[in-house]
Protein backbone atom coordinates (compact mmCIF):
# COMPACT_ATOMS: atom_id res chain seq x y z
CA UNK A 1 0.00 0.00 0.00
CA UNK A 2 1.41 3.42 -0.82
CA UNK A 3 1.76 6.48 1.27
CA UNK A 4 -1.55 8.43 -0.60
CA UNK A 5 -3.73 5.52 0.00
CA UNK A 6 -2.71 5.31 3.67
CA UNK A 7 -3.13 8.53 4.36
CA UNK A 8 -6.75 8.77 2.44
CA UNK A 9 -7.54 5.62 4.59
CA UNK A 10 -6.41 7.26 7.68
CA UNK A 11 -8.32 10.20 6.69
CA UNK A 12 -11.54 8.33 5.75
CA UNK A 13 -11.55 6.91 9.41
CA UNK A 14 -10.90 10.12 10.83
CA UNK A 15 -13.97 11.44 9.02
CA UNK A 16 -15.97 8.60 10.29
CA UNK A 17 -15.14 9.23 14.01
CA UNK A 18 -17.77 11.38 15.50
CA UNK A 19 -16.61 13.92 17.64
CA UNK A 20 -15.51 14.17 21.08
CA UNK A 21 -18.41 15.50 23.72
CA UNK A 22 -16.30 17.72 25.25
CA UNK A 23 -16.31 19.76 21.83
CA UNK A 24 -19.87 19.86 21.35
CA UNK A 25 -21.84 22.86 22.79
CA UNK A 26 -25.18 23.77 22.83
CA UNK A 27 -27.77 26.76 22.64
CA UNK A 28 -31.18 27.50 22.89
CA UNK A 29 -33.36 29.69 20.29
CA UNK A 30 -37.16 30.28 20.10
CA UNK A 31 -37.80 27.07 22.66
CA UNK A 32 -35.64 24.42 20.76
CA UNK A 33 -32.34 24.01 21.80
CA UNK A 34 -29.39 22.75 18.85
CA UNK A 35 -26.30 21.17 19.21
CA UNK A 36 -23.12 22.49 17.24
CA UNK A 37 -19.24 22.23 17.16
CA UNK A 38 -17.37 26.06 17.40
CA UNK A 39 -15.91 27.05 14.27
CA UNK A 40 -12.78 27.48 14.80
CA UNK A 41 -13.28 23.83 16.19
CA UNK A 42 -14.31 23.08 12.88
CA UNK A 43 -11.03 24.53 11.06
CA UNK A 44 -8.77 23.00 13.36
CA UNK A 45 -10.18 19.42 13.03
CA UNK A 46 -9.57 20.43 8.61
CA UNK A 47 -6.28 20.63 9.64
CA UNK A 48 -6.13 17.92 11.69
CA UNK A 49 -7.29 15.33 9.22
CA UNK A 50 -6.79 17.08 5.71
CA UNK A 51 -3.37 18.31 6.55
CA UNK A 52 -2.84 22.71 7.19
CA UNK A 53 -1.68 22.72 3.31
CA UNK A 54 -4.12 20.06 1.79
CA UNK A 55 -7.50 22.28 1.89
CA UNK A 56 -8.62 25.89 1.02
CA UNK A 57 -12.11 27.63 1.46
CA UNK A 58 -13.18 30.53 -0.49
CA UNK A 59 -16.30 32.66 -0.19
CA UNK A 60 -17.98 32.91 -3.43
CA UNK A 61 -20.80 34.52 -2.94
CA UNK A 62 -21.67 37.43 0.03
CA UNK A 63 -24.67 39.68 0.20
CA UNK A 64 -25.70 42.02 3.40
CA UNK A 65 -29.17 41.37 3.07
CA UNK A 66 -29.76 43.49 6.18
CA UNK A 67 -28.58 46.53 7.93
CA UNK A 68 -30.23 49.17 10.55
CA UNK A 69 -28.98 51.58 13.34
CA UNK A 70 -31.11 50.89 16.71
CA UNK A 71 -30.52 53.77 18.67
CA UNK A 72 -27.03 53.61 19.59
CA UNK A 73 -26.60 50.42 18.28
CA UNK A 74 -25.93 49.24 14.73
CA UNK A 75 -27.59 45.92 13.43
CA UNK A 76 -26.37 43.73 10.15
CA UNK A 77 -27.52 40.18 8.70
CA UNK A 78 -25.00 38.90 6.11
CA UNK A 79 -25.86 35.55 3.45
CA UNK A 80 -22.71 34.03 2.13
CA UNK A 81 -21.51 31.26 0.11
CA UNK A 82 -18.26 29.41 0.56
CA UNK A 83 -16.23 26.61 -1.00
CA UNK A 84 -14.19 24.17 0.22
CA UNK A 85 -11.60 22.45 -1.50
CA UNK A 86 -9.67 19.75 0.10
CA UNK A 87 -6.67 17.65 -2.24
CA UNK A 88 -6.17 14.13 -1.15
CA UNK A 89 -3.83 12.42 -3.66
CA UNK A 90 -4.23 13.48 -6.75
CA UNK A 91 -8.32 13.69 -6.46
CA UNK A 92 -9.82 17.25 -5.55
CA UNK A 93 -12.69 17.37 -3.72
CA UNK A 94 -15.13 20.45 -3.87
CA UNK A 95 -18.06 21.09 -1.09
CA UNK A 96 -20.06 24.47 -1.17
CA UNK A 97 -22.15 25.45 1.63
CA UNK A 98 -24.36 28.20 2.91
CA UNK A 99 -24.50 30.42 6.10
CA UNK A 100 -26.58 33.44 7.37
CA UNK A 101 -24.24 36.00 9.84
CA UNK A 102 -25.82 38.13 12.37
CA UNK A 103 -24.44 40.67 14.70
CA UNK A 104 -25.02 44.13 16.62
CA UNK A 105 -22.05 46.80 17.02
CA UNK A 106 -21.10 50.13 18.99
CA UNK A 107 -20.42 51.35 15.02
CA UNK A 108 -21.37 50.40 11.60
CA UNK A 109 -18.18 48.47 10.83
CA UNK A 110 -18.14 46.11 13.80
CA UNK A 111 -21.49 45.14 12.86
CA UNK A 112 -20.73 44.42 9.14
CA UNK A 113 -17.44 42.35 10.36
CA UNK A 114 -18.92 40.39 12.97
CA UNK A 115 -22.13 39.15 10.56
CA UNK A 116 -19.88 38.13 7.55
CA UNK A 117 -18.01 36.69 9.64
CA UNK A 118 -20.33 34.88 11.26
CA UNK A 119 -22.04 34.37 7.89
CA UNK A 120 -18.77 32.62 6.22
CA UNK A 121 -17.70 30.29 9.73
CA UNK A 122 -21.78 29.13 8.90
CA UNK A 123 -21.08 28.33 5.81
CA UNK A 124 -17.32 26.90 6.26
CA UNK A 125 -19.27 24.76 8.74
CA UNK A 126 -22.00 23.66 6.64
CA UNK A 127 -19.29 22.55 3.56
CA UNK A 128 -17.04 20.93 5.64
CA UNK A 129 -20.49 19.01 7.57
CA UNK A 130 -20.90 17.26 4.38
CA UNK A 131 -17.34 15.74 4.32
CA UNK A 132 -18.65 13.49 7.81
CA UNK A 133 -18.75 12.78 11.41
CA UNK A 134 -15.54 14.39 12.35
CA UNK A 135 -17.51 18.31 10.97
CA UNK A 136 -20.65 17.60 13.41
CA UNK A 137 -22.73 15.11 10.41
CA UNK A 138 -24.06 13.22 13.10
CA UNK A 139 -24.99 15.92 15.24
CA UNK A 140 -28.09 16.37 12.06
CA UNK A 141 -29.53 12.78 13.20
CA UNK A 142 -33.09 12.98 14.53
CA UNK A 143 -32.30 13.93 17.83
CA UNK A 144 -35.18 14.76 21.08
CA UNK A 145 -32.98 17.54 22.33
CA UNK A 146 -32.60 19.22 19.08
CA UNK A 147 -36.52 18.77 17.81
CA UNK A 148 -38.99 21.26 19.80
CA UNK A 149 -42.23 19.34 20.53
CA UNK A 150 -44.54 21.30 18.14
CA UNK A 151 -42.25 19.82 15.59
CA UNK A 152 -42.49 16.60 16.35
CA UNK A 153 -45.91 16.26 16.38
CA UNK A 154 -46.37 18.22 12.80
CA UNK A 155 -43.07 17.00 11.76
CA UNK A 156 -42.08 20.16 10.24
CA UNK A 157 -39.24 20.52 9.67
CA UNK A 158 -36.30 22.49 11.97
CA UNK A 159 -34.31 25.44 10.28
CA UNK A 160 -31.40 26.29 12.24
CA UNK A 161 -30.40 30.37 12.70
CA UNK A 162 -26.73 30.38 12.05
CA UNK A 163 -24.93 31.03 15.54
CA UNK A 164 -22.34 33.87 15.82
CA UNK A 165 -18.94 32.79 16.81
CA UNK A 166 -17.42 34.61 19.41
Amino acid sequence: MNHAHRTVTKQRRQLRAKPNLKHIRTRSDDGTTWRYLEGWHVISEANRIFGFDAWTRETVDCCCVYTKRCGNRYEAVYTTRVRVLVRAGDIEVVREGSGVGQANGTNPGQAHEFALKAAETDATKRALVTFGNAFGLTLYAADPMRTSRSCRETNAPQISVAEQDK
